[in-house]
């Protein structure tokens, strides 16, 4: 069971792509909009997404300083970026592995606190995004008379879900006591985990700041959505370009694909009602969207590879894994 699980996010990517190259062949107006796209539209996406890595990354830097790991802000974008290579290039969130590789290798970092950053960059990225998902459609149901029970109550237990994580105590001491052995050792590396997420909630400083940094980064995306809706012609007020972003956003709690491909766009499909979106209009957005930043993470690979040496990502990678086994 355990070897049959690396081949599903291949297999499940390459069936996803079949069915999008078939929409694409049975749907040729799709490519025919996306063909008329301006460049002006292509590179002012492209740098709002390179000015989300640069937020992305100061959050990494923000978070590594709790710990006392420092990192100026060319190396924090640097990890920002490989951070989405990894993430849409490859599965299950590859980019968090190749991240917690480079900080172990040059400062030590450990994997528990890792994890405690990155635990928190999703919680409060999730909390951001459904707080503001929620507001929107409270406004969308009593000013425009538009009620989404189901999106209501989905956000609705997202933001409960993450509030609970932010403020729920785990105490593993006394258990890590009377435990032995491999049980031992997994509490206590979950301890160690959860006081790291302890220690990022209680500075209420860096929290804050955390805080304003990811709906930084929303409304940078908002941004992105509004500049991808003008490049084809869709006419979508502001709340549905907001609503759209947040519900990007939570779509990576599913990750099984390289970039949530597909799932995002089920996701986008199954809401298109809400988004005052047809199915041609969701697709089309997908593939501007998706093919913006495959180009960009390209480009960006190729530049580290060249220009960012000193970083020496393969030495890293590969002593890393060496390590390991």
């Amino acid at each position: 069971m355990k070897g049959t699980k690396k081949y599903i996010s291949p297999i499940l990517t390459t069936i996803i792509l079949i069915l999008f190259t078939i929409y694409l062949y049975t749907n040729p107006q799709i490519i025919d909009g996306l063909i008329s796209v301006k460049t002006i539209y292509i590179l002012l996406i492209m740098g709002l997404y390179l000015l989300i890595f640069f937020v992305e990354g100061v959050f990494i830097q923000v978070t590594l300083d709790i710990f006392k790991k420092k990192v100026d802000t060319k190396e924090s974008f640097f990890l920002a970026t490989i951070s989405r290579i990894g993430n849409y290039l490859l599965p299950m969130r590859a980019g968090a592995v190749f991240r917690a590789a480079y900080l172990k290798k040059k400062f030590n970092f450990d994997y528990s606190n890792f994890l405690s950053t990155l635990y928190g960059y999703y919680i409060i990225f999730f909390l951001t995004n459904s707080v503001l998902a929620l507001l929107i459609l409270l406004i969308k149901w009593f000013v425009q008379d538009q009620q989404y029970m189901l999106l209501i109550t989905f956000f609705f237990a997202i933001s409960i879900g993450m509030l609970l994580l932010v403020f729920i105590k785990f105490p593993l001491d006394r258990y890590i006591e009377r435990s032995k052995g491999i049980t031992k050792r997994i509490l206590t590396f979950i301890s160690k985990f959860l006081k790291g997420w302890d220690l990022i909630v209680k500075n209420k400083r860096a929290f804050l700041l955390l805080i304003l940094l990811a709906f930084a980064n929303i409304f940078i995306n908002i941004l992105v959505v509004v500049s991808e809706f003008l490049a084809i012609n869709i006419n979508g007020d502001i709340l549905d370009s907001i609503l759209y972003t947040c519900i990007s956003g939570v779509s990576l709690l599913i990750s099984i694909t390289p970039g949530s491909l597909g799932i995002r766009e089920a996701v986008f499909l199954i809401t298109s009602g809400s988004l005052g979106l047809n199915s041609d209009q969701v697709i089309q957005l997908a593939f501007l969207d998706r093919g913006i930043m495959f180009v960009l993470l390209l480009v960006a690979l190729f530049v580290i590879l060249i220009f960012f040496k000193r970083y020496n990502l393969k030495e890293l990678f590969f002593s890393e894994k060496r390590e390991v086994k």
